[in-house]
């Protein structure tokens, strides 16, 4: 970048620096402005099907990031983090027109590559809000196969792996604290055979759903601000007329990893009206839900929740909606242990010949002892 142009950013906006390994915006997280890198380097990640952080390109000095954030105020679609001793201006609302005038052919560069994404997020509008129309969910409710009352408080969240903020619900407009683990320095402690990662000082299933105190409004934290004109109706009239009910009785008899399992179902549900072609997102959902319930031993709810997984995850893979090995990889080993739980063994050797040929390690070498284990039983 030319001297003269940082100079001109500098005149525009105070420069911020950053560490290696500092969250420079977070995923999940409504933003309003974007980035412009003096010096340094950031890594773009995005987090996997199995809650980990994937790096997808790496930006340099003179580079941007985070540019919808000045107009949309949207949720950011990936995390971004400082690989080295990074410094970058800020560019919002306030100082745009400075911008445009000071650096016209960076502008010209944002502009250009905001009307694809545009283009790309109008088409995946038009396609959700057309899937959803007239469909069918059945009325929110707790699963009568839940055994309620575990007396099991929330575990312990190390506040060195936590990342507190605080944004407008997008429902009612009030404030809610948000607790997001910082993924990039979690340590895994073991990896389990159903895919589970167990790590150090946290449990990522209990920081994974946000619930706003006032309205009700519960979803999962890469989502819940990911609300449009079209959802928003659909959502408010849900939280009114049947989660409202249930969430008030609930809350006032129940301990934490109840309340816990009313959101997951709570965020479930709102995705089944709203984003019903998400089998990726709600799959996921209903996994966390029977990790927690083995954790505790409920057996039943257990096997529905896996039932639940089943039926989300295969369409996942038959419809061809994971386009990266390694999430293909880890979905079809979870996939695969659940089929296992519930007695289900059509296709089972094929899903875990997906999970064979994960290019991460770990998912391939579990996924060889988990096949070995299967064409041992079936002889």
């Amino acid at each position: 970048m030319q001297a003269e142009t940082i100079l001109q950013l500098k005149k525009i906006s105070e420069p911020k620096q950053f560490v290696a390994k500092d969250y420079i915006c977070c995923e999940g997280q409504p933003g309003d402005e974007m980035y412009i890198i003096l010096k340094g380097s950031v890594g773009i990640y995005i987090t996997s099907v199995i809650g980990t952080l994937t790096q997808v390109a790496t930006i340099k000095e003179g580079d941007f990031f985070g540019e919808m954030a000045i107009f949309d105020n949207l949720p950011r679609s990936a995390s971004c983090i400082a690989l080295e001793d990074t410094i970058t201006v800020a560019i919002n609302k306030d100082n745009l027109e400075k911008f445009l005038e000071a650096c016209p052919e960076i502008a010209r560069q944002m502009l250009e590559k905001m009307s694809g994404r545009i283009r790309k997020l109008n088409n995946e509008l038009y396609q959700n809000t057309r899937f959803v129309k007239n469909r069918f969910v059945p009325k929110f409710s707790i699963p009568t196969v839940y055994n309620s009352g575990h007396v099991v408080k929330a575990p312990y969240q190390d506040p060195h792996l936590v990342n507190e903020y605080k944004q407008k619900c997008p429902i009612c407009g009030k404030v809610v604290t948000v607790k997001d683990l910082k993924r990039n320095i979690l340590e895994e402690k073991s990896f389990e055979v159903d895919g589970r990662i167990i790590y150090l000082g946290c449990d990522p299933l209990w920081t994974e759903i946000i619930s706003c105190p006032h309205c009700y409004y519960t979803n999962h934290y890469l989502k819940f601000f990911s609300i449009n004109n079209f959802e928003y109706e659909v959502v408010e009239k849900l939280l009114f007329s049947e989660h409202k009910t249930v969430v008030e009785d609930r809350l006032e008899r129940r301990g934490d990893f109840d309340i816990m399992v009313m959101k997951y179902l709570q965020a479930i549900n709102i995705n089944e009206h709203i984003n019903p072609g998400a089998n990726i997102l709600i799959g996921g959902m209903w996994r966390n839900l029977y990790w927690m319930c083995k954790d505790v031993s409920d057996k039943e709810f257990a096997k529905y929740c896996a039932r639940n997984v089943i039926d989300k995850y295969k369409k996942a893979i038959d419809q061809d909606e994971i386009y990266d090995a390694s999430s293909r990889a880890a979905i079809a080993l979870s996939l695969t242990n659940m089929m296992y739980v519930c007695g289900e063994y059509k296709d089972i050797m094929r899903y875990i010949s997906i999970a064979t040929e994960s290019p991460n390690e770990k998912v391939k070498n579990m996924a060889l002892r988990v096949k070995e284990h299967l064409e041992k039983i079936q002889k």
